[in-house]
């Protein structure tokens, strides 16, 4: 292994092993490999290294760290693993690179032996697993950040310690793990778990005295530190070897921890004017004592509907501590996900394996509110098409939250709580430009960054691509860039940039319309104003006015037009304009400009 945060951080290459000596290289090495494959803002790394209370000059020590660390990972045989992207910087990681990675594949490995009852294939992988502790998760590194993240780490690992001593005792070792028992009950006075394993341990190893009196001192500790009696497993144990009876459970019975799914995408960086619905959501989705929390974002193509929802999930990860489950109803090619599928996802996430997954939608929708029920587990469903993708993921208990994604907004979602984004005003969408560019890039050319922000029609998405195009070319200036959007022939051509496009994801929201509704909507492309008056019966020859009137509110539903004060004006973004003007000229029935 090249990396190594379970105990003091390592790196090692070029046949040595390296410690990092320099504070806040340790610090910004430690959040990299922490999301390790995954872009990390600088933003993100200054907060790590400042505790949310960055200098002035964070931008510029960060990227001297940065470069520090490049020039430690060449000397080590390892160059180009930390590249910069925007609006941070990755560290690349191989397979087997990183302890972490390791021990999450062991763990997983030791899970799916235990539930096809392999004892002995569990006990070698939890007991691999655990082996490549050192001491505590990044010991040395100083970060409050880092030491929150850390001690869920730890708190992992005692899990996974508690998991590999029901594997042993299960195997009649139970001679073999008292001593080590004996110590982590002393660590860890308050693990009802950890005393119930130690009782089973001395009763097993024909020692029942001590068990009594492992159990007398258990209850002493609880009555004292939390003025509460022990658990039924606890008493359950002390009657078992007061009666002679049996102490242990078949094999079959073992009891793992369930798995603590983290399947959200990064924390994203720039999120420019929405502390409002951040906050909403936030109050929204805390846990309370009623129903299931179920929160609906909507709003259109680009609007920043995933980003708000990831940022949100993200601050919200300490009151969700059982897990995160994230998935997105589009895959790939635009088309959505069904409920079966995503049931099997999320179920395979939960600790399922194999054939334990039911077939039918039915039965993995009651084991996958059975698997998460009691459970404190987020939920985020990002880029809904409709209710009925939505339903057979809702948990039925309480304990766990639901955030959804939708360019619709869900009305049919009983109980859920909408949220709708609109684009960003001008002031916030500079503000975006400048978190991605940085402040002096903008700061040198006001007029043009200002009028790049309109021509983005305040869509964090095209404004992303744009400041990432402008951050591949830093020859150019804003200007520049703005001058080639303002020619609308090429603008959603200028939208594109690594995997980011502007007419791509307008192209799924057309897909998905109706034929009245698509060829109303390549109509309004012959316009040649963003505002439409009503009625538009002529817009559709030999179409009647009912079919038009329902075609347009099937675009409003789709949040491909919008509904202006005056409700009988409606109204195109540019951009959705030009996309509709592009579909005009295609291949496909069109009406003519002089039908409008």
């Amino acid at each position: 292994m090249r990396f190594r945060i379970l105990g003091p951080l390592e790196i090692s290459g070029a046949g040595h092993t390296l410690t990092v000596t320099a504070a806040r290289q340790r610090v910004v090495l430690s959040t990299l490999l922490l999301d390790a494959n995954c872009v990390v803002s600088t933003a993100q790394l200054a907060d790590a290294l400042w505790d949310d209370a960055p200098p002035t000059t964070a931008r510029g020590q960060v990227q001297i760290c940065v470069s520090a660390l490049r020039k430690t990972l060449t000397r080590l045989g390892l160059p180009d693993r930390i590249v910069t992207r925007p609006p941070g910087y990755l560290i690349e990681v191989a397979d087997g690179d990183l302890d972490l990675h390791y021990f999450d594949r062991l763990v997983l490995a030791g899970q799916q032996a235990l539930a096809e009852s392999r004892l002995d294939d569990a006990a070698e992988a939890l007991s691999a697993a655990l082996a490549l502790w050192r001491g505590t998760a990044l010991a040395g590194v100083e970060s409050p950040a880092l030491r929150a993240a850390a001690t869920r780490l730890d708190e992992r690992r005692l899990a996974v310690t508690e998991d590999w001593l029901d594997v042993e005792l299960h195997r009649g070792r139970h001679q073999h793990v008292v001593g080590e028992l004996r110590e982590l009950v002393a660590t860890h006075p308050l693990r009802e778990r950890l005393h119930a394993q130690h009782m089973r341990a001395l009763s097993g190893a024909g020692r029942p005295a001590e068990a009594l009196a492992a159990y007398r001192s258990a209850r002493r500790v609880f009555l004292d530190e939390l003025g509460l009696e022990p658990g039924g497993e606890l008493r359950r144990l002390e009657r078992a070897i007061l009666t002679n009876a049996r102490t242990d459970e078949p094999a079959d019975d073992v009891q793992v921890s369930p798995p603590v799914p983290r399947l959200l995408p990064a924390d994203p960086a720039e999120l420019s004017g929405r502390d409002r619905p951040l906050a909403m959501l936030r109050e929204a989705l805390t846990i309370g004592d009623g129903a299931v929390p179920l929160v609906a974002i909507s709003g259109p193509v680009g609007v920043g509907k995933s980003t708000l929802a990831v940022r949100a999930a993200h601050a919200l990860a300490p009151a969700y501590p059982d897990g995160q489950l994230y998935l997105n109803l589009l895959d790939p090619d635009g088309r959505p996900v069904a409920p079966g599928a995503a049931l099997e996802r999320f179920l395979r996430a939960l600790g399922l394996s194999g054939d334990a997954v039911p077939a039918g939608l039915d039965e993995r929708a009651e084991l996958y509110r059975d698997r998460i029920a009691g459970r404190r587990v987020l939920v985020v469903l990002d880029d809904v098409t409709h209710e009925r993708q939505v339903l057979p993921l809702l948990p039925g208990a309480t304990g766990a939250g639901v955030l959804v994604t939708s360019r619709r907004r869900l009305t049919g979602l009983t109980g859920a709580r909408g949220v709708h984004l609109g684009p960003l005003d001008v002031a916030d969408s500079v503000r975006l430009l400048a978190t991605a560019l940085g402040p002096p890039r903008l700061a040198a050319d006001p007029t043009g960054a200002t009028a790049l922000a309109r021509l983005c029609d305040g869509l964090p998405l095209a404004l992303r691509i744009a400041a990432a195009r402008l951050a591949a070319r830093p020859h150019w200036t804003v200007a520049h860039l703005a001058d080639r959007l303002r020619d609308e022939a090429r603008r959603l051509d200028e939208l594109t940039f690594g995997g980011l496009d502007v007419r791509a994801r307008l192209a799924t929201s057309y897909a998905a319309l109706s034929p009245a509704a698509r060829l109303l909507f390549r109509s309004l492309g012959a316009l040649p104003e963003a505002d439409l008056p009503l009625p538009l019966a002529g817009l559709l020859p030999g179409v009647r006015d009912e079919i038009v009137e329902d075609a347009l509110e099937e675009l409003v539903d789709a949040q491909l037009v919008d509904v202006g004060v005056d409700p009988t004006r409606y109204r195109l973004s540019g951009l959705i304009r030009l996309y509709a003007a592009e579909r005009l000229a295609g291949d496909e029935p069109t009406i003519h400009a002089e039908s409008a």
